[in-house]
Order: C-alpha cells, then structure tokens, then sequence
C-alpha cells in the first residue's frame, strides 16, 4: 500500500463508519471493514509518520451526527473494542495477555477470563446521581455522546430511581451504568419500517424525539464505574464482571450471567456452545467480549485512543445457508450505475426471512457466477445486509 492508497483506505473507513453509526445502513460486513482496518493498521506500522489523526486506528466509530441534539460529556471516555474475526486471534491475545499477568502478579498469577455477551445494538451511559438518574448519552465519540435522556424514561428496563431490595444501600454518590440499548427479537414486528434489531435500535435513538417504538427498546448493562463509598457496602466484590453484574441486578437492571474461564480452552469451549446458543436468545448479539477478570488488571492494562488492552470482541462468523435464484433483476440508480438484484427462494437466517440480495455490480456477479437457476449460499453481512457468498451449483 502506498501514502495515497492509505489514504483512500481511510476515507472509506470514515464513510463506511459513517453509514454504520449515523445511517444505520450499512454497506460493507464487520468482517469486510475489521479487514480493510487491518491493512490501515500494517500500513501505519510500516509508516508510522503516515498516521493520520482520524484513522480508524486513532479514533472511535462516532454515532453523532449533527442533528441538533445536546451533546453530552463522558466524565471517562467511553471507548470501542478491539475485534478478533477468528478464535486463533483470541488465543493469541490470550497468550500475551497471560504473560502480562504473570510478569505483574508473578507464576502464582490467577491468569484466567470472563466471557460476556457482545449486544448489537446501541451503546449507552448512564448516570446516577445520589440514586437519581440525571444524565443518559450514546457512546458518540467516545469523549462526547448524543442526549439520550428522554428515549430512556420511557424504557422499562432503566430504573429511574435505584433501589435494592435485598439491603438497604445508601446510594449517595455517583455511578455510572454503561450498556447497549437493544431491541428484543420478539418486539421488531412492531417497530414500524425496520428489517433488523440493530438498525431498529440505531434509528429510533437517533430519533429528536421519542416514539412509541422507543418504548420497545431495553437497556442491558455491561459495565459500570462506582463511587468507592457505595461499592464499600456491597458484600460481593464488584472489581470483576461477575460481582458487577450481580450488584447491577440487585439495584433493578437486567440480570445477565457471566461465565467464568480460566483458560484459552474455557473461553473456545465456551464460544463453541455459545455460538449454538444466539439464535435462541431473546435479544440481537453478534459475538463474545473476553476479558481479565478483575477490574484492576483491566485497568492496569492501558488503553490506547480507540480501545481498552484488557479485552478483545470475538465476532461469530455470518450464519448462512443454501437457495435457488429464481430470477435477476437489474436496477438502474440516479448516476446510471446498473446494480444487480438476485430474488432467491425465501429462506429463514436468524430469525428473519430473506428473499432478496444485491450483488453489488454486473462484474461482481459474473465473478461469482451467479444465474438465474443456480443453488447459492445466502446470508446476512453483519447480521444485517442479505448477501450471496458463492454458487454451490
């Protein structure tokens, strides 16, 4: 890759980022755009005074969008994740990340993980005052968010006063509750004009105003920052994702279970059965976070600009299946560009019917071979966007 070519790489990260966050319509797969970051990546390492400062390397995906909504600060910059696409990624990050631990606490280390759902939805702030809710915000750029706070008194999930009914807390201080909001798979057929929970979630947030779709949507927490005063008082220790979750479920959020492995072998068993288990649960996830497990090694990790060292996203691979094209439509865009339609038997792909895909450009389907008659395997990009990977026969 040349200046120039790195350059165009990260105008098209930018734009493809944009119709992600902003758009909520996505042209390009996680996997196609994790891989087009990867040689902007290898080309910044091979040239580090090339590096631009909105590299996508350098910056957080940003859903702000200019809209005129109040834009909020994140006290502690709400940061991305990094990706892994293949479960030898995982390991590698495992393995460095083993010898971290070892070099800080010694050979007696315990050197194991937590895995946790990764949410497709859209991430979100919230924060407590005293036990009040005063303040909700996107991750937005990671150092300001877009204003959340009506969408989110309307979702029965996020308590608007936090109470336990366990104990007795004295709740003066502040925390700060960070999760996804998502829409639940049972509730997309009621969200008028959305194909797909992520961009339903995305579109009804970016809304100026709150809809009675806003009232579908649910909070999940993933992670939370606490007073040290109120975390005295909880008997469990909320320095690791299994307390926190525990705690954050006593106060009257959405319990969710954290598996515990202490080893690479845990963690790829665990995304074995995990990956088994997606299409079963109520709400969108589209991969695992594995993280160390207590809150000071992850802190202790670092950060860079973009994400925390001390996790790593494993993104599941697109679930496909097979179909026959039944005929190929041709449609001719605004600038005269002709984009190929393919209209396939209809077929069932984590909970959605699909019919239907483009193939990009006539040159892109002579590639693939794709014709009417022919038995292709379809699935959804990102979970999101109908494609034909190849033609079976």
């Amino acid at each position: 890759m040349n200046k120039q070519q790195y350059i165009e790489s990260v105008n098209a990260a930018k734009q493809h980022s944009y119709e992600y966050y902003v758009l909520s319509k996505p042209t390009v797969s996680d996997a196609e755009f994790d891989a087009l970051v990867d040689r902007i990546e290898q080309a910044e390492a091979e040239h580090p005074d090339w590096t631009l400062a909105d590299s996508p390397t350098q910056c957080v995906g940003s859903d702000l969008s200019g809209n005129g909504k109040r834009l909020v600060r994140h006290r502690t910059p709400m940061l991305s994740c990094q990706k892994a696409q293949t479960t030898e990624a995982v390991e590698k990050w495992i393995k460095q990340a083993e010898k971290k631990l070892v070099k800080m606490h010694g050979k007696d280390a315990d050197r194991y993980f937590t895995t946790m759902w990764k949410y497709d939805g859209i991430s979100c702030s919230l924060v407590y005052q005293d036990g009040q809710l005063i303040s909700a915000a996107t991750r937005g750029d990671g150092n300001n968010g877009s204003d959340l706070m009506e969408h989110v008194k309307v979702m029965h999930t996020v308590p608007k006063t936090l109470k336990c009914s366990a104990r007795n807390y004295d709740f003066t201080g502040r925390i700060e509750v960070r999760g996804e909001i998502v829409m639940p798979k049972v509730s997309l057929s009621r969200a008028a004009g959305y194909s797909d929970c992520r961009s339903a979630a995305s579109g009804i947030c970016g809304k100026n105003y709150v809809t009675d779709d806003t009232r579908l949507l649910e909070f999940i927490p993933w992670a939370a920052i606490i007073d040290e005063r109120i975390s005295k008082q909880y008997l469990l220790r909320t320095d690791n994702q299994v307390g926190m979750r525990s705690f954050l479920g006593d106060i009257g959020f959405i319990f969710v279970t954290v598996d515990e492995s202490y080893s690479f072998e845990g963690v790829l068993n665990y995304i074995a059965v995990a990956s088994k288990q997606r299409d079963y649960l109520p709400y969108p996830v589209d991969g695992l976070v594995v993280r160390v497990f207590t809150d000071s090694d992850f802190y202790a990790f670092g950060f860079t600009d973009h994400h925390p060292k001390g996790s790593i996203a494993y993104k599941f691979p697109a679930q496909t299946t097979t179909s026959v094209v039944r005929r190929i439509e041709i449609t001719v865009g605004a600038t005269g560009r002709r984009t190929p339609v393919a209209w396939f038997d209809p077929v069932t792909i984590l909970g959605r019917t699909v019919e239907k895909a483009s193939l990009g450009s006539e040159d892109t389907m002579r590639k693939l071979g794709v014709t009417e008659g022919a038995r292709v395997e379809v699935g959804l990009s990102n979970d999101v966007i109908p494609k034909i990977y190849r033609v079976v026969a």
